[in-house]
């Protein structure tokens, strides 16, 4: 039975129903009951046009954008975004003049990854911290297109991480990764006052070489070099090279099949800096390492020697190293103990002002949770013409 008959129906046995007197009234009800159905009427005629517009044939709709699998993305969806966070909470205080114990939000690193297919994906890392003027600041640390075609051959474009010595490549700017709360001297990044290229701008290839159980690897890097013309400038030249030429890195690797968490490599990073004032000098860096990771020991060794030769001078050589020995017990608990040693002379155009550097550093790591470590460290640093600094430090570093 059509939905208006029944509806006419109902309110027509309603009204006969009705106590005698209110049948006076029944010319107002009819006319009540006209206005009823020619609404249902109406409401059943858009319904109707509805549904003939969603029936209606696919061409006969506006044209669609352009899908994922138009676009050669495949599968019907378009690559996924992966995101992972790292931070950490410090307090910091040494005995320098000048200088106060304060809590410090130390970085919030987002370590961002996607694959465009099989063989091509995309790394990169973003990092917000404060400055001494507790201002913060975003920083874009890495960011990579990716190619490899085999294990022989992983092209890299972009900003990367420079393959110099090992803690470079080991560790990036997720604090809960690294055993102690901070970096080598050597290896601290360059708006930190560290005096090596960390990161590069330009192409880094790296991948295997037919070596058996000797287990070689290679890698060839080529980009823009760090700024030298002012101190002052942005050190890592992202977008504007100073000069001509660029800064090129390469390095040989072994991990042997035999020595399980071992490895041994060399590097050798060549550029051509132009400070003010001093003419061009060519620098070359010589790097050496071994490392160990296994049964829950940590060895770290590395050797420098740091080689500018300027245009107008004689050739001077900074030595510098670093070692570090850390023990976990009972899956929790990681003692640690650091040495590192650097000694510019006053006359190398590049890293005079630096001076001597050296000292130990003692502390313990403890893992509070699987993704969140407590640490406590204690520096004693060495400077020419000058007292030692002390230096106790606190950190919770965390990933999530």
């Amino acid at each position: 039975m059509p939905v208006t008959v029944r509806i006419a129906l109902a309110i027509a046995l309603a009204i006969v129903l009705r106590p005698t007197a209110a049948q006076a009234q029944a010319a107002d009800d009819r006319q009540l009951i006209q206005d009823l159905i020619a609404r249902v009427q109406a409401l059943e005629a858009e319904v109707k046009a509805l549904k003939d517009a969603q029936a209606r044939p696919a061409e006969a709709q506006p044209a669609a954008s352009t899908t994922p699998t138009e676009m050669g993305l495949g599968g019907g969806a378009g690559p996924r975004l992966e995101i992972h966070g790292f931070a950490d909470l410090d307090y910091l205080h040494t005995d320098e003049s000048l200088t106060h114990g304060s809590f410090t939000l130390g970085q919030l690193d987002l370590f961002m990854s996607s694959a465009l297919s099989d063989n091509t994906s995309v790394v990169g890392e973003l990092v917000t911290e404060a400055d001494d003027d507790n201002v913060f600041h975003v920083d874009l640390e890495r960011l990579m297109l990716q190619f490899k075609p085999s294990d022989y051959l992983n092209i890299g474009v972009g900003r990367y991480h420079t393959a110099i010595g090992y803690y470079n490549t080991a560790y990036h700017h997720g604090t809960w990764f690294q055993t102690a709360t901070g970096r080598p001297f050597l290896f601290r990044f360059e708006d930190q006052g560290g005096p090596l290229p960390v990161h590069g701008v330009g192409v880094t290839i790296n991948g295997r070489i037919p070596s058996g159980r000797l287990g070689l690897r290679y890698v060839a890097e080529v980009g823009n070099g760090r700024a030298s013309r002012s101190p002052l400038a942005e050190p890592v030249q992202n977008a504007v090279d100073e000069n001509n030429r660029k800064g090129f890195n390469v390095a040989l690797l072994a991990q042997p099949d035999a020595l399980s968490g071992f490895q041994a490599g060399l590097s050798m990073y060549r550029d051509r800096l132009e400070p003010g004032g001093l003419g061009r000098v060519q620098q070359t860096l010589l790097a050496g390492h071994v490392v160990y990771h296994g049964h829950g020991l940590e060895l770290l060794n590395e050797a420098f020697a740091l080689r500018n030769a300027p245009a107008l001078g004689s050739v001077v050589t900074t030595p510098a190293f670093y070692s570090q020995v850390a023990m976990l017990f009972a899956q929790k608990a990681t003692p640690y103990f650091r040495y590192q040693y650097f000694n510019a002379p006053q006359r190398d155009p590049i890293f005079g002002g630096i001076g001597l550097r050296k000292g130990p550093s003692l502390g313990l790591r403890y893992d509070l949770e699987p993704f969140a470590a407590l640490k406590v460290q204690y520096d004693r640093t060495v400077q020419r013409d000058t007292d030692p600094i002390n230096g106790f430090a606190t950190q919770l570093a965390f990933t999530f």
